[in-house]
């Protein structure tokens, strides 16, 4: 004669007893149902969250293409003679950063604050990779 398993086990949910998992026990389908619900609520609330989350994803994919393009903007330079003043490439370099910027933001996801968010950490990375040109540019004035 086999013996049901789930006679002697209870089940346990949001932190309270309920009752046991035998299908003969009266909690049983009682509980089965609060299960369902406490299911179904976490699916309703966990979809958004995750459709933010992947807006906030693709937001960080398309900063991370604009930087690498950015870069290859930068890398792509060749310094020679007659050159442009350091003012006029400051001009230059920032006048790139906004095309950037601007280009970019109308492609963002998400709500405002999301966006403004992306848009302040692809403006530091851009600044930081601009900075970075500017000196070897610096550089290349000095040397000249």
């Amino acid at each position: 004669m086999e013996k049901d398993v789930t006679e002697n086990t209870y089940l346990f949910t949001v932190g309270y007893f309920v009752g046991g998992r035998s299908k003969n026990d009266p909690f049983f389908h009682l509980a089965q149902r609060e299960s369902q619900s406490l299911k179904s609520v976490a699916e309703t609330y966990t979809a958004p969250l995750d459709l933010k989350m992947a807006l906030i994803q693709t937001n960080k994919d398309l900063i991370s293409k604009g930087i690498k393009e950015f870069n290859i903007l930068l890398n792509q330079q060749v310094f020679s003679d007659p050159a442009i003043s350091e003012e006029a490439m400051v001009t230059v370099v920032n006048d790139w950063v906004s095309f950037y910027i601007n280009y970019y933001k109308k492609q963002l996801s998400g709500e405002q604050d999301e966006q403004d968010k992306a848009l302040q950490e692809f403006r530091q990375e851009l600044n930081t990779l601009s900075a970075s040109f500017l000196d070897k540019y610096r550089n290349f004035l000095k040397s000249s």
